[in-house]
């Protein structure tokens, strides 16, 4: 499946009329609405209840259902709790047992699960694959998961799948050999800036909240409007970090250059099964003609390496990725909505 329907609504509505526009705004609600009761009304065997609260029968669905691997169900708790961003949660049940519980976090014209950008490649609690996908379909609302999704996701048979090249760095290997000239010596111009009078910090609790007190503020004017994400991942991450220990399966760590006591760049990095996710990456723009981004990704590459982990994963999408790493790997993406809201998209209503 291609993404041509994924990149729907900055396109259309550019190349769309003024009339379209106008109707998009009259339409889509009420389209959007008989589509939750048309799905409602033809799905069958999965029954949704939505809160718009989280409370007890939740609480009572989520001990039920399977924990998410390497996440204890009072960590993810901490992602379905009140922010300034409307969330809805849906239970799902099957011959009245719970089959999958969606916590949703509204974002533009469409819901995103609460663990993206904070838990990278999970969706939400469910009994197995298979309910999840029957629960997504009966959920009637457009779900979009643009990220670190793997293959398998395709089983679940979303309206709209993408793929993504990932940026990895090979952590045992000589990984500089894989630069081009060009980028080892901007990587050695910032480290002969920066090291005259900056300092590492790992794991400071204090450098977590900057780190993502200062994405939001480099990324809130973007359209995107992917920073509807802060409040979640600094609460989720803050609680995980005090909770895992030396054997955890999932671990976060801070990475923080400072300028005496002054922070100038940050990393906040998720490590899982020898990997390592670049998750939050941050500078200060003050500190730019000294190339402290350079500096500070090159900290994370190397700090990863000296722990013993196998690989560093960029991520997809920022074209400096491939300046790092090698293409080895693919990220998957995908869109969940109901016939009727893909024919908004379509026309350009939406």
């Amino acid at each position: 499946m291609g993404h041509s329907d994924g990149m729907d609504s900055a396109g259309a509505n550019a190349a769309g009329s003024d009339l379209k526009r106008a109707l998009g705004q009259v339409a889509a609600p009420a389209v959007i609405s008989a589509a939750r009761i048309a799905t409602r009304l033809t799905t069958r065997g999965v029954h949704i209840a939505w809160f718009d609260a989280w409370n007890s029968t939740l609480d009572e669905a989520l001990n039920a259902l399977p924990a998410i691997p390497g996440c204890a169900r009072d960590l993810y708790r901490e992602l379905t709790q009140p922010t300034s961003v409307q969330k809805r949660h849906a239970l799902a049940t099957e011959n009245g047992r719970p089959t999958a519980l969606i916590s949703l976090r509204r974002r533009r014209r469409y819901w995103e699960p609460v663990a993206y950008q904070a838990l990278p490649g999970v969706i939400a609690p469910a009994s197995s694959p298979a309910a999840l996908g029957r629960a997504l379909h009966a959920l009637g609302v457009e779900v979009r998961i643009e990220g670190a999704l793997k293959a398998g996701v395709a089983d679940l048979r979303p309206r709209t799948l993408w793929s993504q090249e990932r940026w990895q760095v090979d952590l045992q290997s000589d990984y500089e050999a894989v630069w081009t000239s060009k980028h080892r010596n901007n990587v050695r111009r910032a480290r002969k800036r920066c090291d005259e009078f900056m300092r590492l910090r790992i794991d400071d609790e204090g450098d977590l909240e900057w780190s993502c007190a200062q994405w939001g503020r480099m990324w809130e004017s973007n359209d995107a409007n992917e920073t509807v994400a802060a409040e979640d991942r600094l609460r989720f991450w803050r609680a995980f970090i005090r909770w895992q220990t030396a054997g955890s399966p999932i671990q976060f760590h801070t990475l923080q250059l400072l300028d005496g006591d002054r922070r100038t760049a940050g990393n906040v990095l998720m490590c899982q099964d020898g990997v390592v996710l670049g998750q939050c990456i941050v500078r200060d723009p003050e500190y730019d003609h000294c190339a402290v981004g350079v500096r500070s990704m090159d900290s994370a590459i190397q700090w990863s390496a000296s722990v013993g982990l196998r690989w560093f994963d960029l991520g997809g999408g920022s074209e400096y990725k491939r300046q790092w790493g090698e293409s080895l790997s693919l990220g998957y993406g995908a869109i969940f909505r109901p016939k009727a809201v893909s024919a908004l998209y379509r026309f350009g209503l939406l």
